[in-house]
């Protein structure tokens, strides 16, 4: 991916793995729209400049299932993760981007056998649960389906995370009892699960594509 500076903002072709949009409902006309992008050290000019900004704002955390202490904490560990993996790397990190132009979410996971799911954080307002749907999906349909293995989670029990995730079809196993709970996502439910997701953000009046293969789109004056 090349990558330059543009009114000292990236320009780079990432790969596009899933874009939606939301019409409003009178019109019928494109209001807004949600793409995620896969990105790894190819885009490390891009990374470089988002972790210089990660604490220019004081994230809200309401949407957040991480492992660091704050937002920024993970947006940072996040990012400094993608910077390590490339193409061929069975772990991923997810950017979401709002028209082409806003970065308003990321996800990471490592996949080592079983996926886990590590960070999932959704900023910015009204948006932030279907940016948060979008990164999940994706997830389950791209890693979670594929791996033919159940799915794991970590995180602070009665957290608003913790309950997020058991809504979306996780459970809580018989297990020791841990400083962050164990959750799992039974290979058998996943796909069932992934099309719920998918039904919920038909429901929310969004049109999604999901690329069978990457696709390389260029972005220009993205915000953060």
């Amino acid at each position: 991916m090349q990558i330059q500076s543009v009114n000292n903002t990236p320009a780079f072709q990432a790969n596009q793995l899933r874009t939606v949009y939301k019409f409003a409902k009178n019109t019928g006309k494109h209001q807004t729209s949600i793409d995620i992008y896969l990105i790894n050290k190819s885009d490390s000019e891009l990374i470089d400049k988002l972790l210089l900004k990660v604490d220019l704002k004081n994230r809200a955390d309401g949407l957040a299932i991480r492992e660091k202490q704050n937002v920024n904490d993970a947006i940072r560990n996040i990012l400094t993760k993608a910077k390590m993996l490339n193409e061929n790397s069975s772990d991923g990190v997810y950017m979401a981007v709002q028209n082409s132009d806003r970065v308003i979410g990321f996800l990471d996971y490592t996949n080592g056998g079983m996926p886990l799911l590590k960070n999932l954080v959704a900023l910015r307002g009204k948006e932030q649960n279907n940016t948060r749907l979008n990164l999940f999906t994706e997830f389950l349909q791209r890693v979670g389906i594929k791996s033919k293995e159940s799915i794991a989670n970590y995180s602070e029990e009665k957290s608003k995370g913790n309950r997020w995730l058991q809504a979306q079809g996780f459970e809580v196993p018989q297990q020791i009892r841990y400083a962050r709970q164990r959750l799992l996502m039974p290979q058998e439910n996943v796909s069932e699960n992934a099309a719920k997701c998918e039904q919920i953000l038909e429901n929310n009046g969004l049109k999604v594509t999901q690329y069978s293969e990457p696709r390389r789109i260029e972005l220009t004056n993205l915000e953060f």
